[in-house]
């Protein structure tokens, strides 16, 4: 993945490895920000929606990346490397909550959880991608 760097950017440029690979803080607020949309599509499992919510979360981080001066090393990372990545970030997450007791996510779902008629809403609810304030150029 190649991406299209500002002036600003190029002088900060990182290059992001899949070696020795976490999110820098910026990406990583990125991500806090989209959490509970993220989960609230993880309930959805396999669905249109969860697919291209997912894929619309990953195109911005990109843009957001490229925006921070960061690049994914092209020969680590491809579109669907990077969206693994946000997968299994939020993935630890819920694991973590689950070592707590606290259920969300699809988890919820298989344990009935959550309602057909709460999937069924939020499965027409538009999905949205949030940008911290701090990010915004």
């Amino acid at each position: 993945v190649i991406l299209k760097l500002t002036i600003r950017a190029y002088f900060a440029l990182q290059l992001v490895s899949l070696h020795a690979f976490t999110w820098s803080s910026q990406l990583e607020e990125f991500l806090i920000a989209n959490r509970e949309e993220y989960l609230r599509h993880s309930t959805l499992n396999y669905t249109v929606q969860q697919k291209q919510y997912n894929n619309k979360l990953t195109e911005r981080m990109l843009e957001l990346a490229a925006e921070c001066g960061y690049v994914f090393d092209e020969h680590d990372f491809s579109f669907v490397t990077v969206r693994d990545r946000i997968r299994c970030y939020y993935k630890s997450y819920v694991q973590s909550l689950k070592k707590r007791g606290i259920v969300i996510g699809y988890a919820a779902r298989k344990a009935g959880l959550v309602t057909d008629s709460e999937i069924e809403k939020s499965a027409k609810s538009k999905g949205t991608i949030y940008v911290p304030s701090n990010m915004k150029h």
